[in-house]
């Protein structure tokens, strides 16, 4: 296999991203020398690449290496999510070793200063859809289910339940803006935890001076008379004073659990103090070069660190999508819009229902998705039971470039097989028998059937070089990507295929 150079380099430290069809990585050398229609390009990388490696395979110091390297070395923007410890020290390292400056490197953690009130950011935030109730409802939502693994389960009472939940929210998030002029995650809760549990509580005047719930709707009140929002406030008076105590105690109880059990963990200790407090940056800065990376790898702080990344994700996904002014031509976007990425390794934590549908448009919105995990079983475990194997196969089918590294894992290594695909192949057959009644005494025969047959067989990938000093620290892959015809020299000519061999070395020279 051809030995990587590293990223392209210039001859001058880049002061802006380059075009959409320059090279950032060559890949396929030959004999020290690239061969130009292997140069995989910005065009490639908006088309999401997803690598696959066992552990110990050499993928996050290989393809995930150089990728990084490359991205950072184009003068992008990005967001890294973190599941190992020393995640933070090796993108400090790449920062120093692609020539950007330190402060391009934004630490969001416990030890840091940085913080992201969410929902408020959401109700301030630029954009013609800032503001709106239905937009916050639908953000704390999809975040929260995401991170409890309910994607697909959607239907029947589920769909009941999680409509009297948007309800709720919708009703408590008006209530707030209405009143305090915010919406942040405490407040909600004093909202819905202080509410009318039965009619008759309503006249109970030591419950009135007590209830937040109570109080704020008197403020809500006179707060919409003066903004024009008296038909908004009618809404959520009713929903208050008449709906939600008349809920039977079941159904009020669970939809209340719902939230509460959801939101608890934000509503303390480190998460609180993250998300909940002020906002001193934003998913945006990563549109003008800045690299966010959420320093709560998920093998310290376990659900915490998980939940966490699930939800800044989502938030800088959607960032990344209404970023682009309407009417902006593709050439025009190209000179204007800087192109960002989103990287993570040990993706099964942090791939999510969304990822496929953020994929869909991430060409136009000059994003680039890069995910690195173990085996498919890990994607199907993370969706839940229930469809995980089509959300898994719908989210890679959006995942143009797929680099496999030495695997273990059977289903992996055969469905890697069986996207390369097959070919019509001549399957030999030869015998030999002894025949004593003639004078030759042996007679032999030959053969040959044709079949289809894996171009690149399962077993290929169990036998991949996983770097090391044995290995002259080069970790081998094999690359296919959708739709690209790569070039491979064999025997001194070239040869066309739907595949890759390729070698990433894993300490590049510069």
């Amino acid at each position: 296999m051809g030995e990587i150079r590293g990223p392209v380099q210039s001859a001058k430290q880049v002061s802006e991203w380059p075009p959409d069809d320059e090279a950032l990585l060559e890949l396929g050398q030959t004999g020290g020398k690239p061969i130009p229609d292997n140069y995989w390009t910005l065009k490639d990388a908006f088309e999401g690449v997803q690598v696959f490696g066992g552990t110990g395979s050499g993928k996050s110091s290989g393809s995930g290496k150089a990728l990084a390297l490359a991205f950072l070395e184009a003068n992008m923007g990005g967001l890294v999510l973190t599941a190992k410890t020393d995640e933070r020290l090796a993108w400090e390292k790449y920062i120093v070793d692609s020539g950007r400056p330190k402060d391009d490197l934004i630490i969001f953690g416990p030890d840091k200063k940085f913080r992201f009130n969410f929902l408020q950011y959401e109700l301030e935030r630029e954009g013609r859809g800032a503001g709106h109730t239905e937009n916050l409802v639908s953000l704390f939502c999809s975040v929260l289910e995401t991170a409890e693994r309910k994607q697909g389960s959607g239907g029947g009472n589920d769909a009941y339940w999680q409509r009297t939940l948007k309800q709720l929210l919708r009703n408590t998030i008006d209530l707030a803006i209405l009143a305090i002029g915010s919406a942040d995650l405490p407040s909600l809760y004093r909202i819905i935890t202080s509410a009318p549990q039965t009619i008759a509580q309503l006249d109970d005047e030591p419950w009135k001076e007590k209830s937040e719930c109570f109080r704020l709707l008197a403020v809500a009140k006179a707060n919409a008379e003066k903004l024009n929002r008296k038909d908004d406030f009618q809404m959520t008076e009713d929903y208050w004073l008449k709906e939600f105590p008349g809920l039977a105690l079941e159904t009020r109880s669970v939809v209340v659990s719902t939230f509460t059990s959801m939101a608890d963990c934000f509503l303390r200790g480190m998460l609180r103090d993250l998300f909940c407090t002020e906002t001193n940056f934003t998913p945006e800065d990563c549109f003008d070069g800045k690299v966010i990376l959420i320093d709560l790898p998920v093998k310290e702080f376990h659900e915490l660190g998980q939940f966490a990344q699930l939800l800044f994700k989502y938030v800088w996904q959607r960032a990344v999508e209404r970023r682009i002014p309407p009417g902006l031509t593709r050439v025009e976007a190209q000179q204007k819009i800087r192109p960002v990425f989103l990287y993570a390794d040990e993706s099964q934590f942090f791939a999510s229902a969304y990822d496929a549908l953020f994929q869909s448009t991430a060409r136009s919105s000059r994003a680039c998705t890069i995910y690195l995990t173990q085996n498919l079983p890990g994607y199907q475990s993370s969706f839940g039971e229930s469809g995980g194997r089509a959300q898994t196969e719908a989210f890679l089918g959006n995942l143009q470039t797929k680099i496999f590294h030495a695997n273990g894992d059977p289903q992996t290594n055969n469905w890697a097989a069986d996207s390369i695909g097959r070919a019509r192949q001549v399957q030999h057959s030869a015998g030999l028998s002894d025949m004593a009644a003639k004078p030759t005494g042996s007679s032999q025969n030959a053969g040959g059937t044709m079949v289809f047959e894996f171009v690149v067989q399962p077993q290929e990938f169990t036998m991949l070089r996983t770097g090391g000093a044995d290995n002259n620290e080069l970790v081998d892959s094999v690359i296919f990507q959708g739709g690209r015809r790569w070039v491979a020299v064999e025997n001194g000519k070239s040869v066309v295929r739907n595949f890759l061999r390729h070698g990433f070395h894993q300490n590049p020279k510069p």
